[in-house]
């Protein structure tokens, strides 16, 4: 495998559970690096069993996907079976488990990791009612999940959490940069992030906790960027204002790949936010 970077710095990144690859890439300079695949054994040992809530949405479709491609089980925690069926037909996830509420306890026991991604799109005109909503919908399926969690013996409780928040915890700004010890804003999307913050906070102490502030996902199938799209299909799109706006965004695969990451590796812990900026 070749790999080639135009500017010096250096790279680092964990090709597999067997590989860690870490060295010097100079201008225009070409390393030629050798890959060792895991045997079939390791694989699985390796393999997990993951419970995600949120699992129908934008992320949780891709991520289902991508743990069952690589022969991990996967308990889906749904609020409509019938409709997590449709999304996951059982002859494309042989072996998945649907789950609806009154089984999420059952699912997450004896899990190794548990996802949560759930809540109510943002991207809707703002009501008083969907803003409740909104808040709710993320509080209420966290705390359920934490007290899931909380209440499980020792030997069958998860021992990582991977629970999403978003970006919107630091409030909105022209030109300040956001990183982990940045403060809160005092918008109304910054104070939902700090009380979902909070409630996921309160898992037990024995379960790794990694938090991840999501900024705008895009990905050709959905989210943001499929609502956008259209616009410049018809000739309406381009610049919006000057310009000097900005927003964080992360790709689809990245955001997958980097929850997958956080599942296994125990450095993932506490607050991590992953999100370039992107002006318009």
């Amino acid at each position: 495998m070749e790999v080639c970077r135009a500017t010096a710095f250096s790279w680092t990144h964990t090709i597999s559970t067997s590989l860690h690859v870490s060295l010097p890439l100079s201008k225009f300079e070409t390393k030629r690096l050798s890959v060792w695949c895991a045997s079939d054994q390791n694989q699985k040992a390796n393999t997990m069993t993951v419970s995600i809530t949120g699992a129908t949405g934008f992320i949780g479709r891709r991520l289902v996907q991508r743990l069952h491609a690589d022969n991990h089980s996967v308990h889906v925690l749904t609020r409509s079976k019938s409709k997590a069926e449709l999304i996951f037909p059982v002859k494309e996830f042989p072996g998945i488990v649907i789950a609806e509420e009154p089984e999420w306890k059952d699912s997450i026991r004896g899990s190794n990791g548990v996802v949560n991604l759930a809540g109510v799109p943002i991207s809707t005109r703002w009501s008083p009612e969907i803003k409740k909503e909104i808040k709710d919908s993320r509080i209420r399926v966290t705390s359920k999940v934490i007290d899931l969690i909380n209440d499980l013996p020792d030997s069958v409780r998860p021992t990582v959490l991977v629970s999403a928040t978003a970006v919107g915890y630091y409030g909105t700004s022209e030109t300040q940069v956001f990183d982990e010890q940045s403060p809160s804003g005092n918008d109304y999307l910054a104070e939902v992030c700090r009380e979902w913050e909070a409630t996921a906070l309160k898992v037990n102490k024995d379960v790794r906790l990694a938090l991840i502030r999501i900024g705008v996902v895009l990905g050709k199938d959905g989210g943001a960027l499929a609502k956008m799209i259209p616009l410049f299909m018809v000739f309406a799109g381009g610049p919006l204002g000057s310009g000097k706006q900005w927003f964080s965004w992360i790709h689809l695969d990245d955001i997958v790949n980097l929850i997958y990451e956080a599942l296994s590796n125990p450095s993932y812990k506490g607050v991590i936010k992953f999100s370039p900026r992107l002006s318009m």
